[in-house]
């Protein structure tokens, strides 16, 4: 069996070790080396982990036996790290946002596709058994023409000094997260949005920070209009410690509400579920499709990303699609701004 054979590049977000533990679990996986600006952190990680630590990027990007990278910097180095890998022909998982303005975006998708190599945002949603329920729903017509819908993606962990610290840390700083709730928690819906109903033709949005210790937004409501009149709306933020339904999609012949699916709703849910919902015009009645509720998000978006190198097959979230999230994003930081809705 062919392995491919991973470096893995910073750990200042966590998800680096959720994604470390999955491919040593993996017999189609090697874990080769590692690297992080910050040496001490890193050298700890890789020797937590059994792997070679490197300090020198270019000196680990350069190497033979690298065949893919998991990105994990502060979002403003993404694109830096990022169009390194690709000039050194190695494959990309990024954890999101993919970079903190749409220029740098920008220069991510022309070093990836000046490569050819493969580039994947890791982006959990898209993988997990209720949203690809909640997908086959929409895109077989279950629910008819779909009109509104709400989608909700939070946590809690702005709301105390210590939480913030321990928790978001440097994400709090906007010089390194380029953003706050929007680019963090909401990032996750942006990938959703785009996934489920393409790319929006108008944002409008309000952004704002509650919580005094904090110096980046810690909630954002945007509202997006879309192809065929649809109208989605997004709420997430740093701030909700406990929540009900995490999705609501109307359409003129059913329903579709679903939860669990974001850490306020499974932290202090409201119920035990069902966690997806359809209420079907034609029968005047709700059903419960049985679907597995995910919990170990960072699973998910490192094993697609394997397998997508294994079986040679395009991206399932490709660096265009990376990008259109960032547009997005930005295009609601203008509008809060500006207080006007931002065409794209």
């Amino acid at each position: 069996m062919k392995k491919v054979r991973v470096a893995l590049i910073s750990f200042a977000h966590g998800h680096q070790m959720g994604w470390a533990g999955v491919f040593a679990a993996r017999p189609d996986v090697e874990i080769v080396a590692a690297w992080d600006d910050d040496e001490q952190r890193g050298r700890e990680r890789a020797q937590r982990l059994g792997v070679e630590f490197v300090s020198d990027l270019d000196a680990l990007l350069s190497r033979s036996d690298v065949d893919a990278v998991t990105i994990c910097s502060e979002n403003s180095k993404h694109a830096a790290h990022a169009v390194k890998a690709a000039e050194a022909g190695k494959h990309i998982m990024m954890q999101k946002p993919m970079a903190t303005s749409v220029l740098e975006a920008q220069r991510i998708v022309e070093a990836v596709n000046r490569a050819g190599v493969t580039y994947m945002q890791a982006y959990n949603l898209r993988f997990d058994p209720l949203h690809l329920k909640v997908k086959e729903l929409v895109d077989s017509g279950a629910i008819g023409r779909v009109a509104v819908v709400r989608r909700r993606h939070s946590h809690h962990f702005g709301l105390t000094v210590e939480d913030t610290s321990n928790v978001l840390g440097w994400m709090t700083q906007r010089q390194l997260s380029g953003g706050g709730a929007l680019m963090d928690e909401g990032a996750h819906a942006l990938l959703w949005f785009l996934w489920m109903f393409g790319r929006p033709k108008s944002v409008s949005a309000h952004i704002g920070t509650v919580m005094p210790h904090l110096e980046v937004d810690d909630h954002a409501l945007l509202t997006m209009e879309f192809e065929d009149n649809v109208v989605g709306t997004l709420q997430t933020s740093w701030i909700e410690m406990a929540a009900g339904p995490t999705i609501e999609i109307y359409g003129d012949k059913g329903v579709i509400v679903a939860t669990g699916t974001d850490i306020a709703s499974t932290r202090f849910p409201v119920s035990e579920g069902p966690y997806l919902q359809v209420f079907r015009q034609e029968t005047g009645a709700w059903e419960f499709p049985q679907v597995e509720l995910v919990l170990a998000r960072t699973a998910p978006p490192a094993n697609a990303f394997i397998d997508t190198l294994v079986k040679g097959e395009p991206s399932p979230v490709p660096a265009e699609t990376a990008k259109a999230a960032v547009e997005i994003a930005m295009a609601a930081y203008e509008s809060a701004k500006t207080g006007r809705a931002v065409f794209l």
